[in-house]
C-alpha cells in the first residue's frame, strides 16, 4: 500500500534515476506509481471524496509523470515519444482531478483518463525495455502473443458485462465530422434500453472537439492534451469499456439504419469471429471493401445516403465475406480486453499497416475476419489519418511502417495478400452440381484468393473442398485454418505425384516469378493433366516491363521504397511475357489460353482495351502492348 507520508518522493526518484541502468529506473518508478494509482483508486471508490492524503498522493503522482516525460525525452527507442506523451497526459489528468470542483468530476478524470493512461503507459514501457530493445526475444514474444490470442479464442466467453455494447468514437480535430458521426449514432442506435454505452476520445485536438464531446450527455469522456494516436481505438478505452461487444466507430463514419443489429448478427451466427466490418462507399476505402453508391461524398448528400443505406441494410448471411485482411473504419469485436495481448502493436507509431499487422495476428491464431456486405455505413474517407499523414510528410508513414511489418513477419504486407483479379468470373465456369467442387490452391499466402473461393461458393450455396499446397513455411499457419487439407512442399515439379486428385481448378496464389518451379511449360502440362473436364489453371506473374513499373523506376516524387516490385530483389524471375504466352498457346492451342492484364488503376478484359489507351495517350503502336500491358499478367489455361 502506498504511504502518502513517505518522504521518498517519487518525483525525486525519477530525477535521481541511474541513467546507466534504464530498466531499473523505469521499473522502480512504475511500481511506485502503480501503488499510488491503486491507493487513489481505492480511496475514491471507498468514500468518493478527495481527502488531503489522497490529494497529496495525486500531486506526487502528477509530478512523477512529468518527471517520467522529461526522462523519456532524453532516451532513444521506438516508443519513447509516444510514452512521453502518455506520461504528460497522465500528469494533465491528475491536475484536472485535483482542480475538479466536485468529487464526481474528480473520479471521472481519475478512472476514465488518468488510470487508463497510466496502465497503457506501463504496458508500452514494458514492451520497449523488455522486448524492443532486445531483438533476440522478439520471435518468442510474437509466438506468446499469438498463443494468447488463440487461447482467448478457445476459452468460454465471459458473461459478467455491464452493457451489451460499448461504442468508442475517437477524434483528432475535424469536429464537423465528429458531429455528423455522433448525430448519426444517436439517430440509428437504440440507447433507450440502457445496454449500450458511448465512450468518446478527444486525442489531443486543437479545434472544438473537446467542447463538443463535453456537451454530450454520455458519461465516459477521455480528453487528452497531447495526441498519442489511439491504436484501433482500444489503447486507452480498453480499460473502461464494459460492453460484451466493443465497437470502434471512426469519427469520419456515418451510422445508418440497422447497422449495429446487422453486425452483431454475424457474431451471434458465426464461430471464431474477431471483428466484423461493414461495407461502405467504394471510393473511400481500400482493400476492395466498398461498393458503388449513387450519391456524392459530402455532408449535403447525407439524406440521399440514408435512403441508399436503408434499402441496402437487410441482413443476409450470404453476403458475409471472410477476409484475410480488413481495414476497420468501423468494427465490432468481442470484449476480450482482459487479455493484455489483445491490442494493436504499438510499434506502428505512424498509423499505416497497423490493421494489416492485427489481421496477421488474427489469421495466425485462428480468428476469422468478416466483411458484412449486407451492412452499409458511410465513410468520408480517412479524414483523421490523412491529417496525421500530412503532418508526418507525404509517403513517410507508408515507407517506415511497411518496414516494421516486414521485419516482424518476414514477408511484405502488400505482396503477400494473395488477391487474384478476375477469379470470381472464372469460378462461374465450374459446374454447380451435387458433388462438391474441388480446388487445388498453390501458395495461398495470406489467403485473400483462397477466401475469395470460399465466399463465392457461400454465395451460391454450394460446397467446395480446397486442398492447399504451401511452399513458404511462413504461410503455413494461415493455410491450416483456411483450407481443408494442407501439403507442405519445397518444390512443385512433381506435384501430381503428391496430390493424386482431379480438380475443377488449379490456382496459383503467389506470382509465378517466385514459385519453386524448374520448367514452366512442363509444369502447366502436369497441372493440365490433373484437371477435370472444363477445369482451368489460373496463374499470375509480375510484368517488370510494364508501363507503370518503368515509370516507378524513373526519378519522381514517389520513393522507390514504396514498391518493392519495381525490381526483383528476392531471386524472383523476370519472364519474357510474349514468349511465355506464345509457348502456352503453342502447347495447348490459342482457344484454350486466355490472358488477362491488370494494372493498379485499370482493369482490362483483354489486350484490346489496353492497346487503345496506350495508342491514345502515347501515340504508340500496338507492337508495344507486350511491353506495356498490365503490371500483373494472368494466363488462364483450360
Amino acid at each position: 500500500m502506498y504511504d502518502s507520508s513517505d518522504s521518498y518522493n517519487i518525483e525525486k526518484r525519477v530525477q535521481q534515476g541511474d541513467r546507466e541502468v534504464c530498466m531499473q529506473w523505469y521499473e522502480e518508478i512504475m511500481d511506485t506509481a502503480q501503488e499510488a494509482v491503486d491507493y487513489i483508486g481505492s480511496a475514491l471508490s471507498t468514500d468518493g471524496s478527495m481527502e488531503e492524503p489522497t490529494r497529496q498522493v495525486l500531486t506526487d503522482f502528477a509530478a512523477a509523470m512529468n518527471g517520467v516525460a522529461e526522462r523519456l525525452s532524453q532516451e532513444k527507442g521506438t516508443l519513447m515519444e509516444k510514452c512521453r506523451r502518455y506520461a504528460l497526459n497522465a500528469a494533465c489528468s491528475g491536475h484536472k482531478a485535483l482542480a475538479a470542483e466536485d468529487a464526481r468530476d474528480a473520479r471521472k478524470y481519475f478512472f476514465y483518463e488518468l488510470r487508463p493512461l497510466f496502465l497503457d503507459l506501463r504496458y508500452q514501457l514494458d514492451v520497449e525495455y523488455h522486448i524492443l530493445q532486445h531483438p533476440e526475444v522478439r520471435d518468442a514474444y510474437l509466438a506468446q502473443t499469438i498463443a494468447a490470442f488463440e487461447a482467448a479464442r478457445k476459452r468460454p466467453r465471459r458473461t459478467d458485462f455491464k452493457y451489451r455494447v460499448s461504442i468508442i468514437v475517437p477524434a483528432y480535430n475535424k469536429v464537423e465530422y465528429s458531429r455528423c458521426a455522433i448525430d448519426s449514432l444517436f439517430r440509428h442506435t437504440d440507447f433507450s434500453h440502457g445496454d449500450i454505452e458511448l465512450i468518446t476520445i478527444n486525442d489531443g485536438s486543437s479545434d472544438g472537439t473537446e467542447a463538443y464531446f463535453n456537451s454530450l450527455p454520455h458519461e465516459k469522456k477521455i480528453n487528452l492534451k497531447y495526441n498519442v494516436y489511439n491504436h484501433l481505438g482500444w489503447g486507452i478505452a480498453r480499460h473502461i469499456a464494459e460492453g460484451e461487444y466493443v465497437v470502434y466507430f471512426s469519427n469520419d463514419a456515418v451510422a445508418t439504419p440497422h447497422w449495429l443489429e446487422n453486425l452483431l448478427a454475424v457474431h451471434q451466427a458465426e464461430k471464431d469471429v474477431f471483428w466484423v466490418v461493414p461495407t461502405c462507399n467504394e471510393n473511400c476505402i481500400s482493400n476492395r471493401q466498398g461498393i458503388p453508391v449513387d450519391y456524392e461524398n459530402r455532408f449535403e448528400a447525407m439524406p440521399e445516403m440514408e435512403a441508399f443505406a436503408a434499402a441496402h441494410n437487410v441482413s443476409n448471411p450470404l453476403l458475409w465475406e471472410e477476409r484475410a485482411v480488413l481495414m476497420p473504419f468501423v468494427s465490432v469485436v468481442p470484449n476480450l480486453f482482459d487479455v493484455p495481448e489483445i491490442r494493436a502493436d504499438y510499434r506502428y507509431v505512424l498509423c499505416d499497416f497497423e490493421d494489416d499487422d492485427f489481421s496477421a495476428t488474427l489469421r495466425q491464431s485462428g480468428f476469422r475476419q468478416i466483411l458484412a456486405k449486407d451492412t452499409f455505413v458511410h465513410h468520408f474517407g480517412g479524414v483523421t489519418l490523412n491529417e496525421v499523414r500530412t503532418k508526418r510528410g507525404n509517403y513517410k508513414t507508408i515507407i517506415s511502417m511497411r518496414l516494421v511489418f516486414q521485419s516482424k513477419w518476414g514477408v511484405d504486407p502488400w505482396e503477400s495478400r494473395g488477391h487474384l483479379p478476375f477469379l470470381d468470373q472464372l469460378l462461374e465456369s465450374i459446374p454447380a452440381g451435387e458433388v462438391p467442387a474441388r480446388i487445388l490452391f498453390i501458395e495461398p499466402m495470406f489467403g485473400e484468393g483462397l477466401l475469395t473461393i470460399r465466399n463465392y461458393f457461400r454465395r451460391i450455396q454450394k460446397k467446395v473442398v480446397i486442398d492447399a499446397v504451401v511452399c513458404n513455411e511462413r504461410y503455413l499457419t494461415e493455410a491450416k485454418y483456411m483450407a481443408d487439407t494442407v501439403l507442405r512442399l519445397t518444390a512443385l515439379d512433381n506435384l501430381p505425384d503428391e496430390v493424386k486428385e482431379n480438380y475443377d481448378a488449379v490456382i496459383l496464389g503467389a506470382f509465378l516469378n517466385v514459385l519453386p518451379i524448374s520448367g514452366i511449360v512442363p509444369f502447366f502440362m502436369q497441372m493440365h493433366d490433373i484437371l477435370k473436364s472444363n477445369g482451368f489453371i489460373y496463374v499470375s506473374l509480375l510484368n517488370y516491363n510494364s508501363f507503370e513499373h518503368v515509370m516507378e523506376n524513373l526519378p519522381n516524387d514517389i520513393p522507390c521504397l514504396i514498391y518493392d516490385s519495381i525490381l526483383s530483389l528476392n531471386g524472383g524471375r523476370v519472364f519474357p511475357i510474349p514468349r511465355l504466352v506464345h509457348a502456352l498457346k503453342e502447347q495447348f492451342s490459342a482457344e484454350r489460353v486466355h490472358v488477362g492484364y491488370w494494372t493498379r488503376a485499370h482493369y482490362f478484359e483483354d489486350i484490346t482495351g489496353f492497346e487503345q489507351m496506350v495508342t491514345q495517350i502515347l501515340g504508340a503502336s500496338s507492337d508495344l502492348h507486350y511491353l506495356l500491358a498490365g503490371d500483373v499478367v494472368m494466363p488462364c489455361v483450360r
